[in-house]
């Protein structure tokens, strides 16, 4: 866990965690074509009744756009939009016809549209990672999955089982012009704590507080 740090071991990881989700900030701001704020960084989130609350979305459907690490470094991540936040990014970024078209071609592409905004936020995040901690770790291809809030939590947590990753960082990405708050939710292995622990007696670590 995070508390298995020193101080100065999880304040690096916080750092090192928000320069990279900052990173994607930037690439979905990029991809909706207006400007994202990034919430505060939580490392390690809160349980009720052992579950632990990945996402504080409640009574909707939602969508779950999943990138599984590969390489060096294991985990996985969810960036998760309610129903209505998929519906504003798709109706703001794609053409009239095709948000107008009711066909398997039209409802493909919105689909593709999400999981390509997946690819590159958690893309973007995976490179930083990867730099500051010299690894060869990339992002899998994005699975998009859809279900009702109230079975959100319960599904991530059995997916960090399956994963081994139990280790939580999670953001919030705030679209102010469409009133959009998508969650972001990194689960990692133990591989991640060692690494930061490596990472913060390093030369690097020096430069990397410095910035």
């Amino acid at each position: 866990m995070f508390s298995d740090l020193t101080e100065n071991e999880k304040g690096i990881a916080e750092r090192l965690m928000k320069f990279g989700l900052a990173k994607g900030a930037l690439s979905l701001e990029m991809m909706v074509g207006s400007p994202v704020v990034m919430k505060n960084v939580e490392l390690g989130l809160p349980s009720v009744k052992g579950v632990h609350q990945y996402t504080n979305k409640e009574d909707q459907k939602l969508y779950l756009l999943k990138t599984e690490l590969v390489g060096d470094l294991k985990g996985f991540c969810h960036l998760i939009f309610s129903e209505e936040d998929v519906h504003k990014v798709q109706t703001k970024c794609l053409p009239p016809d095709i948000m107008e078209g009711n066909n398997s071609q039209s409802r493909l592409m919105k689909l593709e549209f999400m999981t390509e905004i997946d690819n590159m936020v958690a893309g973007s995040v995976v490179t930083q990672l990867a730099n500051y901690l010299n690894l060869e770790v990339y992002g899998n291809v994005p699975i998009l999955t859809t279900m009702q809030a109230a079975e959100a939590n319960s599904h991530i947590d059995a997916e960090s089982v399956d994963h081994n990753s139990t280790h939580l960082v999670k953001t919030v990405y705030h679209v102010p012009e469409l009133n959009i708050f998508a969650e972001f939710v990194w689960l990692f292995q133990d591989r991640f704590i060692e690494l930061i622990s490596e990472f913060a007696s390093s030369e690097k670590a020096k430069e990397f507080v410095a910035i």
